[in-house]
């Protein structure tokens, strides 16, 4: 029987269906798989409805998804805000998709993970509850696959609150690109990684190195707007993304520096209150993430440059917000909404990030100086 790891919080998430604040029948593709489709062949969702259920899948992207209707909503979903599908026909008439979401299942040789994503509120929520994440089987003591004891050297650094967010970002990529250029890897080089007094002189590294506020916020607004797109242009997530794109594309044109690292400054204040949350968030996506089955040390330091960018996005898109909204104090709402909408808008997978990655940077692995700007002190 096969190891079962799980966020120790996965078996306490239930779905609050027409309670919750953030549908996830909305705004977003809803895959369809193969067997799904075959059920839904010549079904129709009534007696008295000649449309049969797989007239509502499209292509998209060579991937057959739910089409939505005009207000971006899943056909299937009923103004009480419940699934029609699952009212007439039953649980296992949905796509593996939506009855997944949002727990993620990654089967190796020999084992199961199991975690939840962080495009639910629910899951937001859950994560904000925890003081530490936690498994439900120690990883700490699985030592016979390097990269799942690369993985737990990268979730102990997140960990260690003697790092800040920022920090622990940069000294896990500066150690990736270390042992990615070997052209083999040992478990002694990783061990040497955990060494307190190896991550002490890393740290006062980076502590030497002057970081510039405005640099990284030009390079995060440049990538939020490139990001936010695609999404404008099909009108998802107008409501979140419209009028802080206007205020990112106003900012991009011109500001005032000086104004500008004060109010940067004063976000800083803010956003420092959600440090745990923050962290709960890197340490689930590293687990969850860097190490899928079929994963190498390259894709592995591909999915970190991801994952820091979309924490860069954002914690970008919840100032600009913050700029918006005119507010002193920086509401969990706003920070809740911003995590479920941004990781909805970058829960790619692995072909798509590394295609998106080529095409828009010079090469696939970026330099540590890039991720530096990216993350920002």
């Amino acid at each position: 029987m096969k190891k079962e790891i799980k966020t120790d919080y996965y078996d306490t998430f239930t779905c609050i269906a027409d309670k919750c604040s953030f549908n996830c029948c909305q705004e977003w593709k809803i895959a369809v798989d193969d067997d799904t489709y075959i059920k839904w062949n010549r079904l129709s969702l009534t007696k008295h409805n000649n449309n049969y259920l797989d007239q509502y899948v499209k292509q998209k992207d060579g991937t057959r998804v739910v089409a939505l209707n005009e207000q971006k909503q899943c056909p299937f979903l009923n103004e009480q805000k419940l699934c029609n599908l699952v009212l007439n026909f039953g649980d296992e008439f949905l796509s593996e998709t939506c009855a997944i979401f949002p727990r993620q299942i990654h089967e190796f040789a020999d084992r199961k993970e199991y975690s939840l994503v962080s495009c639910c509120p629910e899951v937001v929520d859950l994560m904000n509850q925890q003081d530490k994440i936690c498994f439900t089987k120690n990883m700490f003591d699985m030592d016979e696959d390097i990269l799942l004891q690369i993985r737990t050297m990268m979730i102990t650094i997140m960990q260690n609150q003697h790092f800040s967010i920022s920090k622990s970002v940069m000294m896990i990529f500066y150690i990736l690109l270390d042992i990615h250029q070997n052209e083999s890897v040992l478990k002694k080089e990783i061990d040497e990684y955990k060494d307190k007094a190896v991550l002490k002189e890393l740290s006062d590294t980076i502590d030497n190195m002057q970081f510039l506020s405005l640099d990284t916020f030009e390079e995060n607004n440049e990538l939020f707007l490139d990001i936010a797109e695609n999404y404008r242009k099909q009108e998802l997530y107008t409501s979140y993304l419209e009028p802080i794109a206007v205020i990112a594309e106003n900012l991009s044109r011109d500001y005032d520096k000086r104004k500008m690292i004060v109010q940067l400054q004063k976000f800083e204040k803010q956003f420092s209150s959600y440090e745990k949350l923050f962290r709960n968030y890197l340490v689930v996506e590293i687990f969850s993430n860097s190490l899928m089955p079929e994963s190498d040390l390259e894709s592995i330091v591909v999915m970190i440059q991801w994952i820091a960018m979309e924490y860069a996005i954002m914690r970008h898109s919840i100032f600009l917000s913050w700029l918006l909204d005119e507010q002193e104090k920086l509401s969990y709402t706003v920070v809740r909404n911003y995590i479920v909408v941004i990781s909805r808008m970058m829960g790619y997978d692995q072909e798509d990030i590394c295609q998106y990655l080529d095409k828009s940077f010079e090469n696939l692995i970026w330099e540590w100086g890039y991720l530096a700007l990216l993350i920002g002190a």
